[in-house]
């Protein structure tokens, strides 16, 4: 099964969600919506999501988190946890330092609730760094390098060495890249 690890200020119900399940089928994608950017409430929501669909689902052992942004952030700290492939699409490395300036009130922009980021949530983020590479983690990481919100090349320097990275020229941080990134996400889901 794939999980889609949404980030900041997005849901279960985005648009790349939508295109993952719609390609990635017969697996199925599942994307729940979780406060990203609240750092123990996402953790134990995202758990007992994990931990639920393996009770559901106790032949499919085969687990793979995709994470986009700070998504990325929440796959590389529970792949470990659970045995998990990674793929991080644009990964917030260190989100308690790129979050930091943007503390306030936006409209979620897949469910358009309102999201509040305060400087709490923000430095509550740093206690759930992880190692950036885990060797025992198969991870494959996907940046365009025209990302408009993370510098691309801290996530490269960061993953170097770390499974297969491919950065694609132009794009945003939306990531532009899925489809020409497919059949390497399927090759890893695969391996």
């Amino acid at each position: 099964m794939i999980i889609y690890l949404h980030g900041f200020n997005s849901g279960g119900q985005s648009h790349k969600a939508a295109w993952l399940r719609a390609r990635l089928a017969p697996v199925p994608v599942f994307a729940p919506d979780y406060p990203a950017h609240r750092a123990s409430a996402a953790l134990r929501a995202l758990r007992k999501f994990i931990r639920r669909l393996r009770r559901e689902n106790p032949r499919d052992d085969r687990l793979m988190l995709i994470g986009s942004s700070l998504g990325g952030f929440w796959a590389q700290r529970l792949a470990p946890e659970f045995g998990a492939r990674i793929v991080l699409i644009n990964p917030s490395m260190r989100p308690d330092e790129t979050l930091a300036r943007h503390t306030g009130r936006y409209r979620n922009a897949a469910s358009g609730e309102e999201t509040v980021l305060t400087a709490e949530d923000v430095r509550a983020l740093k206690a759930h760094r992880v190692e950036p590479c885990n060797p025992t983690v198969p991870t494959l990481v996907l940046l365009d390098a025209d990302d408009e919100v993370l510098d691309y090349r801290r996530a490269e320097t960061a993953l170097r060495g770390c499974g297969r990275t491919i950065v694609y020229p132009g794009g945003s941080h939306r990531f532009e890249h899925l489809a020409e990134a497919l059949p390497a996400i399927c090759a890893l889901y695969a391996g």
